[in-house]
C-alpha cells in the first residue's frame, strides 16, 4: 500500500498520447504525480515553470512534476524515489510514462513487476493505450508494435472519433480493437472531458479498497473461450502484407475481418476451482516463461493456493518476467476460483491448460509416492 502507483500511457505515433498527457497534467487531482517523457520538448508546456529541481526534474505550475529519462528507464525510477525521499523535491504519489510511439511496452512493465530496484518503491497500477480512430487501423496493419500496445491495454482511449465518416467505419475500427483485447473499457471523450479517475484504478493495490471488485481488474468473463472462433477457409483473401488473412466468426457476433497481425494475438482466461499448489504453480510459469519468452505479452490472475486457502495470490508478469506473488489479506469476494488472463502471440489455450495440467497430474503423483494425501 506504501509503494507508488505507476500508468503506463502508450499508443503508436499521432494516436493522442502526448494531447492526453498535457490535458491530464493541468488537472488539479495530478498536481502531486510525476510523468516520465522521453523529451520535454514532446510535452507542450504551455504554462509558466515555478521551479526549475535539477537539470532532469521540473516542476508545473499545478504542483506536477515531469522527469526525462536519462538512458535507463530503472536508473530514473531510482533518481526520483530518492530525490523525492531526501526532500529534494515535491512529494508526489503516482507515477505516469508516456512511452514513444514505436516502442513495444514489454519492457516497461517488465521493469516495472520484477526489478528489485524498481518494484519495491513502485507498483503497476495500469496501462493506457490511446488508439487514433481514423488512422488506428492502418497502424495496427502495418505495425506489430501498434498491435502489442492494444493488446496489453487496461484502458483504451479512442481518439478522433468526430473525424471519422461514417458510424461503420467507428464501430469497424472498435470491433478489432475489441478482439484483440476483449476486457478493456473504451473511452471516447475528449481529453479536455476526462477526469484522471476514468484513467487509473486498474492494479492489484485497488482490490484491498473495492472489495468484491475482482472483475475490474481481471475482467475474466470478458475472455470467450478460443475454440468459439471459427476460420471460414472459403472466405480467406489472397494473402499479402496488407490484406486480412482470415474472416473469424465469433459465437453471438457478426463475421470479423482479421488483418495480419492479429490472429497471432490471443486473449484468454483459464479457471480452476479446486486450489493449486505452490510448487505447481511455481513450476508451471518457470516452465512457462523459459519456453513462451516473448511471446507471453502479459498475464495477470488470482490464485487459490493450497498452503494459505484465506490469502488470495495475486500474479502478474510480462513476456519471460514474472512479478513475485503478492498476497491479499482475504479474498475480495465469495468466488475463490482461481482465474488467470493470458494474452499471447501465438500459444493457444488448449497448450497452455495441457501444460498446467501435465504439472498438476505430475504433482499430484509425486504426493502420492510419498504417501501424502492429495
Amino acid at each position: 500500500m506504501s509503494r507508488i502507483l505507476v500508468t503506463v500511457i502508450t499508443g503508436f505515433l499521432g494516436s493522442g498520447k502526448t494531447t492526453l498527457l498535457n490535458t491530464l497534467l493541468k488537472h488539479p487531482d495530478m498536481s502531486q504525480a510525476a510523468v516520465i517523457v522521453n523529451e520535454f520538448g514532446e510535452i507542450g508546456i504551455d504554462y509558466d515553470l515555478v521551479e526549475q529541481s535539477d537539470e532532469n526534474v521540473i516542476q508545473l505550475e499545478n504542483g506536477c512534476l515531469c522527469c526525462t529519462v536519462k538512458g535507463d528507464l530503472i536508473d530514473t525510477f531510482r533518481d526520483l524515489y530518492l530525490q523525492r525521499k531526501g526532500g529534494n523535491i515535491p512529494w508526489f504519489d503516482r507515477v505516469i510514462i508516456e512511452t514513444t510511439g514505436i516502442a513495444d511496452p514489454g519492457p516497461v512493465l517488465q521493469i516495472i513487476l520484477s526489478d528489485p530496484l524498481v518494484n519495491t518503491g513502485y507498483q503497476l497500477d495500469g496501462v493506457i493505450t490511446t488508439v487514433d480512430a481514423v488512422n488506428g487501423g492502418y497502424s495496427l496493419d502495418q505495425f506489430y508494435e501498434s498491435v502489442k500496445q492494444v493488446a496489453v491495454a487496461d484502458r483504451i482511449v479512442i481518439s478522433k472519433t468526430d473525424m471519422v465518416e461514417g458510424q461503420n467505419n467507428l464501430d469497424a475500427i472498435k470491433q478489432r480493437l475489441r478482439i484483440l483485447n476483449p476486457s478493456a473499457p473504451f473511452i471516447e471523450k475528449t481529453p479536455d472531458n476526462l477526469d484522471p479517475s476514468e484513467l487509473f484504478g486498474d492494479g492489484i493495490v485497488h482490490l484491498e479498497t473495492k472489495k468484491g471488485d475482482i472483475s475490474a481488474w481481471l475482467n475474466p468473463e470478458h475472455y470467450q473461450d478460443q475454440s468459439t472462433r471459427q476460420i471460414s477457409e472459403s472466405k480467406t483473401p489472397q494473402s499479402n502484407q496488407n490484406s486480412p488473412e482470415a474472416v473469424y466468426t465469433a459465437q453471438g457476433h457478426q463475421p470479423v475481418v482479421h488483418h495480419a497481425h492479429d490472429p497471432l494475438i490471443q486473449s484468454f482466461c483459464i479457471q480452476r476451482d479446486t486450489p493449486i499448489s505452490l510448487d505447481t504453480l511455481r513450476l508451471f510459469f518457470d516452465g512457462l516463461a523459459r519456453e513462451a519468452g516473448p511471446d507471453l505479452l502479459r498475464v495477470k490472475g488470482i490464485v487459490h493456493i493450497a498452503e494459505r486457502p484465506t490469502h488470495p495470490a495475486i500474479i502478474q508478469g510480462a513476456q519471460k518476467i514474472m512479478h513475485s506473488i503478492e498476497w491479499l489479506k482475504t479474498w475480495p469476494s465469495d468466488d475463490r476460483r482461481t482465474r488467470i488472463v493470458f494474452i499471447t502471440r501465438g500459444i493457444s489455450q488448449d497448450h497452455i491448460e495441457d501444460s498446467l495440467g501435465l504439472i498438476e497430474r505430475l504433482a499430484e503423483r509425486t504426493a502420492r509416492a510419498a504417501g501424502q494425501v492429495v
